[in-house]
């Protein structure tokens, strides 16, 4: 139960992180911004995901999904530090 509150809690902070870059990239026009928006919003559906499927939501193993936006969200936040 207490894992299931700070994942949402996780999500949720992901989820302003979201409005923060988008602000951001509204504000300067850096790709950088967009990167890490897109990135926060593939870790807030990681999240999501993972909250589902512990909730007893997603019947299936969702380790390759899970593993496969973290990799994305990696690729992104590489792209956001290298276009800088």
């Amino acid at each position: 139960m207490m894992g299931m509150l700070v994942d949402m809690v996780v999500a949720i902070l992901a989820v302003a992180l979201v409005g923060v870059s988008y602000l951001a990239y509204r504000k300067s026009h850096m790709r950088a911004a967009l990167y890490l928006a897109l990135a926060f919003i593939l870790f807030a559906l990681k999240k999501v995901v993972e909250i589902s499927a512990e909730g007893g939501a997603i019947e299936r193993d969702i380790g390759l999904i899970v593993d496969f936006l973290e990799v994305l969200v990696l690729l992104l936040f590489l792209m956001a530090i290298w276009r800088r």
